[in-house]
């Protein structure tokens, strides 16, 4: 998920990732935060989405609705754009989650990106 990857990195802080990572989207990301913004996020980066979805799916072992159904909020959904809204939430917390695995905090407590010793 390369164009959500560059998104993050080009809007969001080492530490805004790293929040994203451990608590999710839920609590209000600037850029995905109302549906008005996750729906244009999600039609412009639908295909990474989807294949990601795809991914899971076949990772997972379950049917496509299944999956999503069990996607943390799928209770809630009620319209296309509560939809749009959990697939966008999903991948990015997916893709902060991968990124913030590749950080740690320095000496002042701040999140770096964690130092190749290869």
């Amino acid at each position: 998920m390369e164009k959500i990857k560059a998104w993050l990195l080009a809007t969001k802080e080492p530490y805004q990732i790293c929040d994203i990572a451990e608590h999710g989207c839920s609590g209000g990301v600037n850029g995905i935060t109302y549906y008005t913004e996750t729906c244009a996020f999600h039609d412009l980066h639908e295909t990474e989405i989807w294949d990601f979805v795809y991914e899971q799916v076949d990772y997972h072992g379950k049917s496509l609705l299944q999956f999503v159904a069990s996607l943390n909020g799928a209770n809630d959904v009620g319209s296309m754009d509560q939809f749009k809204n959990l697939l966008v939430w999903f991948a990015v917390e997916h893709v902060a989650y991968d990124l913030a695995q590749e950080m740690e905090k320095d000496e002042e407590g701040e999140w770096v990106q964690k130092e190749n010793n290869n």
